[in-house]
């Protein structure tokens, strides 16, 4: 038996399970999905679950100037809950990033109507322009540590981005194999050359 950590790119994975559910997966399903990652011949170690509490500050909406409470938000509700029941289900380590507010952008349906139907930009096209931070970071710090320490044999990682290739090459100098998850997700070139084993996971909720 290989003792294997699971990682998940919360973001990444939220977003293929909602597109395959077609709802907001809850937490019991998400670990559901993290469990089914890990094949018979591996011994569970730990969940690592990556994400960042939703944005919940005040912030001035252009055109219309009306004040939009994000904590009043039915999305700020649902996150809420999700990432405190995940916090608390066995074998899961929450790493919490956060969100920066970078101010607003023209929603992506939004554009695709301007640019079939062309007119002024009006206050309801508009989404807050959040981007995460510190997420990265910690994904690739857990993936030093588990290997340096020599804590697993296999890392299961659960991610579309590149920007872990670094991270990944670190585990296997350290004789750790690294075990990729893309969800049907095209990758980059690159970082197929970084992937001990890809796989394919046969998930039912």
């Amino acid at each position: 038996m290989k003792k294997a950590a699971v990682l998940l790119d919360g973001s990444f994975v939220q977003k293929v399970l909602q597109r395959q559910l077609r709802k907001p997966p809850t937490a019991e399903e998400t670990v559901h999905f993290a469990k089914a990652c890990v094949e018979g011949s591996e011994e569970l170690f730990r969940i690592y679950y990556y994400d960042c509490p939703p944005f919940g500050l005040t912030r001035t909406k252009p055109i219309s100037n009306e004040e939009v409470d994000f904590a009043a938000t039915p999305l700020f509700n649902q996150q809420t809950a999700f990432q405190n029941k995940l916090s608390c289900m066995d074998h899961i380590a929450f790493r919490k990033g956060m969100l920066s507010f970078k101010g607003w952008k023209i929603g992506p349906y939004a554009i695709k109507h301007l640019m079939k139907n062309p007119r002024q930009v009006q206050a309801q096209d508009l989404v807050p322009d959040l981007k995460q931070k510190r997420v990265d970071m910690k994904i690739g710090l857990d993936i030093a540590w588990l290997s340096s320490k020599s804590i697993v044999e296999r890392i299961i990682l659960v991610t579309g981005d590149a920007d872990f290739i670094p991270a990944m090459k670190f585990a296997r100098r350290e004789g750790v194999q690294v075990v990729l998850v893309t969800l049907g997700n095209p990758i980059k070139e690159e970082m197929k050359h970084h992937v001990d084993i890809f796989r394919t996971v046969n998930w039912q909720p």
